[in-house]
């Protein structure tokens, strides 16, 4: 394809009124966008923080870098930019082409609008499956296409009604006595029951005549 250039404008996100306009060479191998530090300075556009930079030959070096609006074919969008230095050349990086929303048409070797994509825009996907846990109430929507979570519901939050609590614990110590009277009424008959059956038998062996037990030297 060749080199492609292209006429950008550039401003001051905070003066906007304050523009101008430069050739780039389109770079999509470079991440940000190197505008000479000259020109930036002239827009009122001031350095931000300082970056490192690998170049192709190894060797590492250092660039202020500000922020600036670019202008193209009536898309706009703010991005980062490296301030230049003479040796540098002026580039178009791939993040000020993805905040205008354009890219390269290598056919024709020129920018255009980019085809952008929105997932899960909008009402819910009629395939999605909403999934609720028994244990804590979460809820997770399901893309059974995508095979992902696509929405996630945290629990509700748990209210906890002491009255009611107190009301769980009076009526569980009033199982427990109830159980204790029943146990020990239970004790009480068993008793009772013991105690006139020995006196049935002890009755019982009174009637009867006291005989002297059979020795063996009574049988000779």
């Amino acid at each position: 394809m060749g080199f492609l250039r292209v006429e950008v404008g550039l401003a001051n996100p905070f003066q906007p009124d304050r523009r101008t306009s430069l050739e780039l060479l389109v770079d999509t191998g470079a991440l940000l966008s190197v505008i000479p530090a000259e020109r930036l300075r002239q827009l009122g556009v001031e350095p931000r923080e300082r970056r490192r930079f690998k170049l192709a030959d190894g060797r590492q070096i250092e660039r202020e870098v500000g922020e600036a609006v670019f202008h193209y074919d009536g898309y706009e969008g703010t991005t980062k930019v490296v301030f230049g230095q003479e040796e540098d050349a002026a580039l178009l990086g791939v993040l000020a082409l993805e905040t205008l929303g354009l890219e390269v048409d290598p056919v024709r070797g020129e920018l255009r609008p980019a085809t952008l994509f929105l997932f899960f825009a909008g009402k819910k996907a009629k395939s999605s499956v909403e999934v609720g846990c028994p244990h804590c109430g979460a809820k997770l929507t399901v893309d059974p296409e995508l095979a992902a979570v696509i929405a996630h519901e945290p629990p509700p939050d748990k209210k906890y009604d002491f009255d009611e609590q107190l009301k769980g614990l009076s009526e569980a110590e009033r199982k427990r006595e109830e159980l204790f009277r029943q146990q020990m009424a239970a004790e009480k008959d068993r008793s009772k029951l013991l105690d006139r059956k020995f006196q049935e038998s002890f009755e019982k062996a009174k009637d009867q005549p006291i005989t002297r037990p059979i020795r063996d030297i009574d049988l000779e």
